[in-house]
């Protein structure tokens, strides 16, 4: 059983992972490139002028991007579905919304460690401040100045993020399903629920979101600063509308990717006398 629920898993997650980052990518980049031109001081960075920062988000291919969201999306969502599916095996059929949070977290954890060297260079591609050809020699390139530990830049604050996202996530999730809508796995629960539970997860987590972008986007050649330099700068430049820079695209994505992931993901599930290694 557990062998079959973790194919499962991977299978909808995987699938989940595609068709998410293709549709949604252009959220996450918008997101990023407002993120990255607020982080630079004015004509160091992409953009002098919001004017020109709104012309150049049109002219430009908003599926910058895709090739890393989709080498860190797709084994990503997969290995988060796989955990979390295992995890939750441990504690029965029965989650409690404390239960719930705990297990989110801990598969996002895991999960965000998996994957934070593509985290890395998928925000420095939508950046556009790196000027980075191809995964492999984004990899060469930050391994050179910043050696290995350089990929894992911004793990702490991903972590922050992430975590805390998937454990919320997954409490409001479930208690919606099993309370609102008697635990139906029909498509109109699974994407309310998603919905409702994306929305509320982004508004807490979006200024871990924001700190994430700014750690990542320093590097050997520029200033590094700490969080205890960050965060009052972010403060200082916008007041509390600091933290939350970039926030309509991200909830426009987050939301849509999570709602439409666990869509994908409990359709897969209610097929998987498919993946039944005794049923032929």
């Amino acid at each position: 059983m557990a062998t079959e629920s973790a194919i499962v898993s991977l299978v909808g997650g995987a699938t989940s992972g595609l068709i998410c980052t293709v549709l949604f990518q252009p959220l996450d980049f918008i997101k990023t490139q407002l993120q990255a031109n607020k982080s630079s001081p004015r004509g160091h960075g992409l953009f002098s002028s919001k004017a020109q920062l709104y012309k150049g988000l049109v002219q430009r291919s908003w599926w910058i991007g895709l090739r890393p969201s989709l080498a860190k999306t797709i084994p990503g969502v997969a290995c988060y579905f796989v955990t979390l599916s295992q995890i939750k095996e441990m504690f029965g059929a029965d989650v409690g919304p404390s239960s719930a949070v705990m297990i989110g977290a801990t598969s996002r954890t895991i999960t965000v460690i998996f994957v934070q060297p593509l985290t890395l260079i998928k925000t420095r591609y939508e950046s556009g401040k790196f000027g980075y050809k191809s995964i492999h020699g984004a990899v060469r390139a930050i391994v050179a100045q910043e050696k290995l530990q350089g990929l894992y830049r911004g793990l702490g604050a991903t972590i922050a993020r992430d975590a805390p996202f998937s454990g919320i996530y997954l409490a409001v999730y479930t208690h919606l399903k099993k309370n609102a809508f008697s635990g139906s796995d029909s498509v109109v629960s699974t994407t309310i629920s998603g919905l409702a539970a994306g929305s509320l997860s982004s508004l807490i987590t979006h200024p871990a979101d924001v700190i994430k972008t700014r750690v990542q986007l320093q590097n050997n050649l520029t200033q590094r600063v700490g969080l205890n330099k960050i965060i009052p700068a972010l403060y200082k430049e916008a007041g509390i509308s600091g933290f939350y820079s970039g926030f309509a695209p991200r909830l426009a994505r987050r939301t849509l990717v999570s709602a439409t992931a666990w869509l994908v993901y409990e359709e897969v599930k209610k097929r998987s006398y498919l993946f039944n290694t005794n049923h032929y």
